[in-house]
This record gives C-alpha cells, structure tokens and sequence, in this order.
C-alpha cells in the first residue's frame, strides 16, 4: 500500500427511505456530520499516526456506521480509560460507513509499529458490506483542525419503534439474502484480519456492536447466531477474546435511532463497557503503564 491512497469511500447513505426522511425533518443536528467525514478521518488520522507514532499504546475500533456511533469522542473515550485504570492512551473510533473486513486489513497495514489493540467490531452488517468504490482524499477534503465529530444521529431523531420494526423486515427481505451469499467470503477475511494483527504484533480482540434488541428480538436470530457461531471458533483458533455484552448494559430502544446506531443515550452505556474491555484487556497484555 503506498501511504493511505488504499482506503475507499462509499457516500451513500446505508438506512433506505424511512430513515432519510426522518433525517430531514430532524433539522440542523443531523447537518454537523458530512457525508464522507468517518473516511476522511481514518485516512487523515493514519497519515498523522506514520509521521508521528504515539509514545503511549493506541486502542484502535474497526467497524462500520454502528461502530462510528457508539463512541462519545476519541478525547473522552482516551480520558475513561485511562480513569478506569488504564493508563494512558490513544484511543481512536476508526468506524466508518459500509466498512468491510478487507478495508480493516488495510488499516491495519498503515498502523505504526506501536503496542495496539484492535477492537474488531462485529454485527450483522459487517458480512454484508463490500469495500466501498469512492475515493476520497483526506488532503483535498479536510474539514478543519477541531476534535473529529463522528455523529450523523443525534438524540431527538430517534424512530418510532414502528419504523424500527419496519427496517429489521426491509433487512430480511433485502439484506439477508447478501449476508447468505457474503458471508464465507467475509468470515475468511475476519480470519486474514486477526492473522494480520498478531503478524504485527498487535493484539486483536473481538467485539459485539450494539444492536436494538428490545426492538429486534429474536428476528435476525439466524444470521446473528451463524455470524457468531463463526467468530467464536475464529477467536478460540487464534487465541483472541471476543467480548459480547450488548445485552447487559441496559440499551433500550429509544438508545437507537433505528436498530443499530446509537444516539447520545446509549452512547455513554456503550462506551463505558467498551472502556472496561479495553482496559482489562491492557492489563492482560502488560500494556496498561
């Protein structure tokens, strides 16, 4: 990979018709994230890494737009870890729109050669996606110098749990049938992933993505259980953890602005058990000071 020239970019939008248009009546809030930002961050953000290589560990997250929205800000989500006992890092979220496994593998290509560990995000929508087919520089496209803002949801444009209801069966009838056809392929890359991170030197660990159970029951059960069926054999193979706690950290559904992205609700919920995996985590493998 020459630099980060190797990192796509997919614009379109991912939740369909109901949810756009939610979007728009929501009004101004939904304007601060700009279509292409969470790209634009990663490659901006793995650029100033190269040049720069922290002097403390770095706590990287991979994962699509669920995992862009679960964080608060990279600032406070460094400073709980480091409360919780940690010690101090550099905690990036590196979520961003339809990423596949295959882009993880490039991200994890560009990281500097410091202690890392790599939260690989996992849900339904990650053995769906296929790398995005846009480019976008980061040069060409910065958007200012202030702390990187990854929200496009915020809390008042939540949907009706009717809405919510009406997307999980938009998701079986249209989606389901890619995650069928995907998700070999995928699984494979989630393996070449792991074994890419520990090549490095870095230490993988997988993660549940939040997901609105209230709302979604047992309806994606079949390509939920078949996802993590394989994700767990992958992770005992390699010797990984995989830590899944979405179901014991009391999100409820008006914590989702549908059924996988959280608003500022569920987003401290989130965040702080994540925090507590990560640090666990830093001191099993010495890394926490």
């Amino acid at each position: 990979m020459s630099g980060c020239a190797g990192i796509r970019v997919r614009l379109a939008a991912s939740l369909g018709a109901v949810l756009l248009a939610a979007l728009v009546l929501a009004g101004p809030a939904a304007a601060v994230y700009n279509s292409g930002d969470d790209w634009r961050h990663v490659e901006s953000t793995l650029k100033t890494l190269k040049r720069r290589p922290p002097s403390v560990p770095v706590v990287v997250l991979l994962g699509g737009s669920a995992a862009r929205e679960c964080i608060t800000t990279e600032p406070a989500w460094s400073a709980q870890i480091t409360a919780l006992g940690g010690g101090r890092v550099r905690a990036l979220n590196f979520g961003s729109s339809s990423q596949a496994f295959k882009n993880g593998l490039t991200i994890v290509n560009a990281l500097p050669a410091v202690p890392t560990i790599v939260l690989i995000g996992l849900n339904v929508g990650r053995y769906t996606s296929i790398p995005p087919t846009q480019v976008v520089s980061a040069a060409s496209s910065a958007r200012g110098s202030g702390v990187y803002d990854s929200h496009r949801f915020h809390n008042g444009q939540q949907l009706s749990d009717a809405a919510k209801r009406g997307i999980v069966r938009t998701w079986l009838a249209v989606k389901y049938p890619r995650f069928k056809a995907r998700y070999a392929g995928n699984a494979v890359v989630l393996r070449e992933l792991i074994a890419l991170c520990q090549e490095r030197g870095f230490y993988p660990v997988l993660v549940e993505l939040p997901l609105n159970l209230p709302v979604v029951r047992h309806s994606l059960d079949g390509a939920r259980d078949r996802y993590r069926r394989g994700a767990r054999s992958a992770a005992a193979d390699s010797g990984i953890p995989y830590d899944d706690f979405i179901a014991r950290i009391g999100l409820v559904s008006r914590d989702f602005v549908d059924i996988a992205h959280l608003v500022e609700p569920g987003r401290a919920k989130y965040q702080r058990r994540l925090s507590r995996v990560v640090v666990t985590r830093l001191k099993q493998y010495g890394l926490a000071d």
